[in-house]
């Protein structure tokens, strides 16, 4: 716990810290937010953090929607956190009424405190895996509005095809935070089913509290297909662990590369920076958008601002010298960006 505060406090010491306004040649954004989305393309909505909204066609799908904005000293402090109903309204003012599914890409608060609530104001239904889903349903959603999903798993989702790859979360000082899920009992998330009586898993499953109840979880990647584009994201990740070679399929014995239209790709912390370029690489995707690299303490009334550890200017510097394939590119809050 020490340790913790410590990297928190780090992460929230008055230090300089640039917006978009640096990089005015890498940000993208549709000319008319409102125009309808072409049948061949997918609109990307960035909703902070590594939250998402993806739309084609009357079709909606959203990953790690977080509105909340814990503060720092809560976090900090591992104190209670809730997710708060007024911050999420105003956040699904960017947000079709009506959304077909939310893809979680893991537990911690960050990702995943926001999405009972905006399940039950969009009728999506959940999909990530089991200690997430087991998570939500604590706070009173329904099972029938989750699915537990794990790599390898394809799930069709009215135009959405969506392919499911392990994925690795980052570490600080050589451990993940909150890695485990205290509060609740241990054997209910260690992937071993014991036999339990009827009903026993309910009885099980506490609501969490606190910050650090919100547990990582199994980290998961996705594909995302539609309209015949691709969009590959995570939420970030660690050197010498690129995506699986699921993210392929074999043709005449030869392994075949997917065509990734777009990478989202978590750098929060100094992990995914170091596992930026050989995930680039094994993507070569058309677009490279760098996530999870906002301050994510801060309201959005401050504006798009920088995370103390993201050190942007350094991807720039290594997309550049590595000549790595594809255009990076920037997305601010809540403004579309048409995937053609």
């Amino acid at each position: 716990m020490k340790r913790t505060i410590c990297v928190l406090f780090l992460l929230a010491a008055p230090i300089a810290h640039a917006g978009l306004g640096k990089y005015p040649s890498l940000i993208v954004a549709d000319k008319d937010p409102s125009a309808p989305v072409p049948a061949n393309a997918i609109r990307v909505t960035y909703l902070g953090v590594n939250g998402f909204q993806f739309e084609t066609g009357k079709h909606t799908l959203l990953v790690d929607p977080y509105f909340t904005r814990v503060g720092f000293w809560p976090a900090a402090l591992n104190q209670r956190i809730e997710s708060n109903p007024k911050r999420v309204r105003e956040g699904l003012k960017h947000v079709r009424p009506h959304v077909e599914a939310i893809l979680v890409t893991h537990a911690h608060f960050d990702h995943l405190l926001d999405v009972p609530d905006i399940a039950k104001q969009t009728g999506a239904r959940i999909f990530s895996g089991p200690t997430a889903i087991q998570l939500v349903e604590s706070v009173g959603i329904s099972p029938n509005q989750c699915e537990t999903v794990q790599p390898g798993s394809v799930r069709a989702i009215s135009p959405w095809t969506i392919r499911v790859l392990k994925a690795q979360h980052d570490r600080l000082f050589g451990k993940v935070p909150f890695e485990r899920c205290t509060h609740l009992a241990s054997d209910h998330f260690s992937g071993r089913e014991a036999p339990r009586a009827p009903g026993e898993i309910e009885k099980r499953l506490m609501p969490p509290v606190k910050a650090s109840d919100w547990c990582v979880g199994e980290p998961l990647a996705f594909v995302i297909e539609a309209a015949g584009k691709r969009i590959y994201i995570d939420s970030g990740g660690v050197p010498g662990a690129p995506p699986s070679v699921e993210l392929g399929h074999a043709h005449q014995s030869e392994f075949v590369p997917w065509r990734i239209d777009l990478a989202i790709l978590g750098v929060a912390l100094p992990d995914s920076r170091a596992r930026f370029a050989e995930v680039v690489r094994q993507l070569e995707p058309r677009y490279i958008f760098p996530s999870h690299e906002d301050d994510m303490f801060a309201r959005f009334a401050r504006g798009f601002n920088f995370g103390k550890l993201t050190k942007f200017s350094c991807l720039v510097h290594e997309h550049d010298k590595e000549h790595l394939p594809g255009h990076l590119i920037l997305l601010d809050y809540f403004q579309p960006w048409t995937l053609r």
